[in-house]
């Protein structure tokens, strides 16, 4: 999977290579966040590296915000949400696979907008497969998340 869009000015990624920066310069990204903590895998790109190819490549706006996916709490999504309104349009948050990212905005848009079959749809068909995600979906569309 490479870049993939997931909503109106969002895009989801895997952990970015300097292709996939060069990629994203080339789409317009004007913001791109990690959801990914560092040292999460051995031999795993550390978010200083990305941060140098993202301006060598003239996207200035970038933001470190690591989550763990069964961790996801309602301050995470409400960080990820306010990041999303404050910076500079499109946007392009990565993590390893791109499923933390599809969380943050999913368990968002069940509260707000949309149903979690949407959101498990549009997720899809950014390749992303939220499938073991539907529980706590539905649970934070009827009760919030903690």
């Amino acid at each position: 999977m490479s870049i993939q869009k997931l909503a109106d000015n969002l895009y989801i990624a895997p952990q970015l290579t300097e292709a996939d920066v060069q990629e994203a310069a080339k789409l317009g990204i004007q913001t791109v966040i990690c959801n990914r903590p560092d040292g999460e895998e051995e031999n795993q790109v550390t978010f200083k590296q990305v941060k140098s190819w993202l301006e060598a490549a003239g996207i200035r706006e970038h933001h470190h915000q690591p989550v763990v996916a069964p961790a996801i709490n309602a301050a995470d999504v409400a960080a990820f949400q306010n990041l999303l309104k404050s910076v500079p349009q499109p946007v392009l948050a990565y993590c390893r696979t791109g499923t933390r990212c599809s969380l943050l905005w999913g368990y968002h848009q069940v509260q707000n907008v949309a149903s979690v079959a949407e959101v498990v749809a549009a997720a899809q068909q950014a390749g992303v497969n939220l499938s073991n995600f539907e529980a706590r979906l539905q649970d934070a569309q009827q009760n919030g998340l903690a």
